[in-house]
């Protein structure tokens, strides 16, 4: 026994070191994003680049320094050692001579707003964010459009379910093997006949048209997670109920689904999470800034010729923190969720 704990060690040391290792390259790119979130970068503003050296010169310890200075917010780091003390007032220069300056010199502005920039307070991203943009009209707008298309496309989900779990009726087979093939389709093709729709139905640039748009795509998946699991609920409950006096309908709504919870969570949270984080439909349904949802908004901050990455990176993470906390307190119900009606009986 000694000698097989003995030989096990090594093994054992082997994967903690492999998922460690995999744990930090995962994570990487967030502690990146968090930094960032927290510096004053910007195109505009001209900053100190500290260059590496060259191949086969660097040592450990510049690759530590480079992934240290990386993943750290520094700026945040350095108010916390030395916070900033008040400056006494400067004077400031009559505006008549300063004018002949700026009108000499085209860069002005350029470098009066890196000056501000560079002097900036290492949460101004984040105050910037809710005060100068229309950040939290965003968040508002993906609000209703995710939960809006997620409860109409779990609803259509659930009656179409309903419909292939318990009825037989001609062509059954055939639709429930094409609409499950449609997953197979990559959702670029989709584009094109989604937009032609929308405008024809004159729903383009609205929350109508998005929402629609939103709710039908995820219906293969749900109708699939749902299907399984009402195959698994017994018939002779709704059958006890029709006998009481319900309607096929009345025992759809008051028995099935309440029996349902798990499932109808998973398909939920599912058609949330999609809606929530879509880009490519609501870039090309979506045209007034005042509609835009939070994933059009933020790519306000990455221009052709102005990218502030600092805002960029803190409307990230502003995002992340709830659709975490989301995520984290819904686990058990997507696990569960994702294995109900895999076995019957």
């Amino acid at each position: 026994m000694s000698r097989i704990a003995t030989s096990s060690v090594p093994k054992l040391a082997l994967v903690h070191a492999i998922l460690l290792i995999a744990c930090a390259i995962s994570t990487f790119p967030i502690f990146r994003v968090v930094a960032i979130s927290f510096r004053n970068t910007d195109t505009v503003a001209s900053s100190a680049h500290q260059s590496f050296p060259p191949r086969g010169e660097a040592t450990a310890g510049d690759y530590v320094k480079f992934i240290t200075d990386a993943i750290l917010p520094k700026d945040l780091i350095d108010a916390i050692r030395s916070p900033k003390t008040e400056k006494p007032a400067e004077t400031v220069a009559p505006a008549e001579s300063a004018a002949p300056a700026a009108a000499d010199d085209p860069f002005a502005e350029l470098d009066e707003a890196s000056a501000q920039v560079g002097e900036r307070a290492w949460y101004s991203n984040y105050t910037d964010l809710f005060t100068r943009y229309l950040f939290l009209q965003w968040i508002y707008n993906s609000l209703i459009i995710s939960i809006s298309a997620s409860l109409i496309g779990v609803f259509l989900a659930a009656t179409a379910a309903y419909a292939f779990a318990r009825f037989d009726f001609p062509g059954k087979r055939f639709a429930s093997g094409f609409m499950f093939m449609t997953q197979m389709i990559p959702g670029p093709l989709m584009i094109i006949p989604v937009y032609l729709v929308i405008k024809s139905l004159n729903l383009g640039n609205t929350y109508a048209g998005l929402v629609i748009a939103m709710s039908v795509t995820t219906l293969p998946f749900s109708i699939m997670v749902l299907k399984g699991y009402f195959e698994t609920v017994p018939k002779s409950l709704e059958e006890a109920a029709r006998v009481d006096g319900c309607t096929a309908a009345s025992a759809f709504f008051r028995i099935l689904l309440p029996l349902s919870t798990p499932a109808l969570a998973i398909a939920f949270l599912f058609a949330f999470t999609y809606a929530w984080s879509e880009f490519l439909l609501a870039s090309t349904l979506i045209d007034d800034v005042a509609l835009r949802p939070w994933t059009l908004g933020l790519m306000e901050f990455s221009g052709s010729y102005d990218a502030r990455w600092g805002l960029f990176a803190a409307g990230s993470v502003v995002i992340a923190l709830p659709s975490m906390a989301l995520f984290l307190y819904s686990s058990k119900y997507v696990v569960s969720g994702l294995t109900v009606g895999s076995v019957k009986g």
